[in-house]
């Protein structure tokens, strides 16, 4: 009965060791990364923005819609470029500098309004923009951030006489990783409207 006894103890013994070994070679467990529905963003084909109270013209996405908007300040102009499909806007304003004071301002009010996403920005990459030969220079600022609601936007200026803001708007509240194609076609749309920018005058 003691040599039975002994022999259990003894196999009991041999299961433990090999239980130990086993548990050491699996590998921890790792946190699985957030994974989303892969999203088929085609590519835009582009048509002139031509409309009359508005001193320039540009190239915007066909599926895009423009939404009028009424203003009442004279000196400011007001209009959306509608994505339906997408859920996003792009706002767009046009400022006549009737003041030497105004550009400085509305520079100035770009960064306000760029302060406000501050908490929620992961970065903002800004980067300037000149072409001589159109008149037309400007700033972009592109906002880096899964719950930031505008993640590009930029002003273009002929320096004298008009400002013109641009900034992309989800209508949702955002999770820009799951949506990161959107806005990437989106970013894309803006940086030919700044490429195809033209003062009328």
């Amino acid at each position: 009965m003691k040599k039975f006894s002994r022999i259990l103890q003894i196999f009991l013994l041999f299961l433990g060791v090999i239980a130990l070994f086993a548990s050491c070679e699996q590998a921890p467990q790792m946190p699985k990364p957030p994974t989303y529905l892969r999203l088929d963003v085609k590519p835009a084909s582009y048509t002139k923005f031509q409309q009359q109270d508005m001193p320039f013209e540009f190239d915007i996405p066909k599926d895009a819609k423009i939404i009028s908007m009424e203003s009442k300040d004279r000196n400011m102009s007001w209009f959306n470029i509608s994505f339906e499909e997408f859920k996003f806007d792009i706002n767009v304003s046009c400022l006549r500098l009737v003041s030497d004071t105004m550009l400085q301002y509305a520079v100035n009010d770009c960064y306000t309004f760029l302060n406000r996403h501050e908490k929620l920005s992961a970065g903002i990459v800004q980067q300037d923009y000149r072409n001589e030969e159109k008149k037309v220079y400007g700033t972009t600022f592109e906002i880096a951030g899964r719950d930031v609601v505008s993640p590009y936007q930029f002003y273009l200026t002929d320096s004298s006489r008009y400002f013109v803001r641009f900034a992309l708007n989800n209508r949702e509240l955002p999770n820009n990783d799951s949506i990161s194609p959107i806005i990437e076609r989106l970013k894309k749309d803006m940086q030919k409207m700044i490429e195809s920018f033209v003062w009328k005058e």
